[in-house]
């Protein structure tokens, strides 16, 4: 009996424990559900997180400061042409080669102009002859006293007259036949590399047609096209910062000037002379894109500059300043110079007779600046219809807005 005991018992308890086991392993199984499906929610909770960062990243890079990637590299390029013709017998220079303000680039055959400047030479020698031959025979006529008839003193002077010009003209043909003899050797007027070189040794050189071009190492800049939704911010000075496109590291320049004027295509004359203008509008209007010209501050080491490169510039717009200028203030902000012609045309605004306030009937904080504001004398919106305005019947309704709203005192 005892042992039928212990043995139920023993398995009571075991039934027991394997119940408890059942248990701990229903309510573990649980809580894994519960943490499973939190892990969606989490994860959904942390890629709106990272989104709403990434998107406020974004719309601080690509809207708080102006930016376009419609840049280029600019430089000038001065075109050499020889102001005399002959063939070249010197090309000291090769195709992308850097010279420096002064260097010989090329040599035109100088044999003619040298036997041109001995042969002015001999023509200055010969003619200095002649005027002081007909000097000296005119003094004598002079000195002859009545010995000589008045004509023939008269004929006299105009000889030595004429000797002296031929003399002179002389003189200036040689000086023509040096420079001429001078500008067989072309030289470089600027700092800069020799681009696309096309002559070579042997070719004849014509007059005035161009033979070599160098590209200014010391005016290279940087050109951002703009939209014009973008020109606002944009002030002379804000820094810049350029990425080119074959670089990664970024070139930093300051705005220089912003244009004033790009084509328009309705403006162009017909062959009368009126407008072209096109009958065709469109409701999706694209903005139009101003060219700002960015100066360059300073080049990465490694960084080769080629004009034509295409760029990404953006702008670090400064703060505003209380008090603009025609430099300073952003395009249109209307910000001029005082003793400007504009500033002089603008009316001088003041407030209307009889408009008062409640306080003391005097305009104050947001109506002062309402009376300062000018009054529209030529259109509004009136229902999205243009219609005109009288400036008088407007400033009538204020006033009366104004009396009503200021109370009368009463005795």
């Amino acid at each position: 009996m005892a042992a039928a005991r212990t043995a139920s018992r023993l398995a009571t308890a075991g039934q027991v424990g394997e119940s408890r086991q059942r248990l701990q392993s229903a309510g573990g199984d649980g809580a894994r559900r519960r943490r499973l499906r939190a892990m969606p929610l989490l994860i959904t909770l942390v890629v709106v997180a990272l989104a709403a960062v990434a998107g406020r990243a974004a719309w601080d890079a690509y809207m708080a400061a102006p930016w376009t990637r419609d840049g280029t590299v600019r430089a000038y390029v001065v075109t050499i042409a020889p102001e005399v013709a002959g063939r070249i017998v010197e090309l000291p220079v090769a195709d992308n080669q850097f010279v420096r303000r002064g260097d010989l680039l090329m040599v035109i055959d100088p044999t003619d102009f040298r036997i041109a400047v001995r042969l002015a030479e001999a023509a200055v020698q010969q003619a200095e002859a002649n005027a002081k031959n007909a000097a000296r025979e005119a003094d004598r006529r002079q000195q002859a006293g009545a010995a000589v008839s008045a004509e023939d003193r008269q004929i006299a002077e105009t000889n030595a007259i004429a000797s002296q010009a031929q003399y002179e003209q002389a003189l200036a043909d040689l000086e023509q036949a040096r420079v001429n003899l001078a500008r067989t050797q072309i030289r470089s007027p600027v700092n800069g590399w020799v681009t696309n070189l096309l002559v070579q040794l042997g070719d004849y050189a014509n007059l005035g047609q161009s033979e070599i071009s160098v590209v200014d190492a010391d005016s290279f800049w940087v050109d951002g096209y703009f939209e014009e939704t973008q020109v606002g911010p944009i002030r002379v000075g804000d820094p810049a910062r350029i990425k080119l496109m074959g670089y990664r590291l970024l070139v930093r320049g300051h705005v220089a000037s912003i244009a004033r004027g790009i084509n328009v295509s309705n403006a162009q004359p017909n062959g009368q002379g009126v407008a072209t203008v096109n009958p065709i509008f469109t409701w999706v209007r694209l903005a139009q894109r101003i060219p700002v010209r960015i100066e360059i501050d300073q080049v990465p080491a490694g960084v080769v500059l080629v004009a034509g490169m295409t760029a990404t510039v953006q702008i670090d717009p400064r703060p505003l300043l209380p008090a603009g200028g025609p430099d300073g203030a952003p395009i249109g902000s209307g910000h001029a110079d005082p003793g400007s012609p504009v500033a002089a045309a603008r009316p001088r605004r003041r407030p209307a007779p009889g408009h008062r306030t409640a306080e003391g009937c005097r305009p104050r904080g947001r109506e002062a600046a309402l009376d300062a504001m000018p009054l529209p004398a030529a259109a509004t919106l009136d229902g999205g219809h243009m219609a005109p305005l009288s400036t008088t019947s407007t400033r009538r309704s204020m006033n009366r807005g104004s009396s009503a709203a200021c109370p009368t005192s009463r005795r």
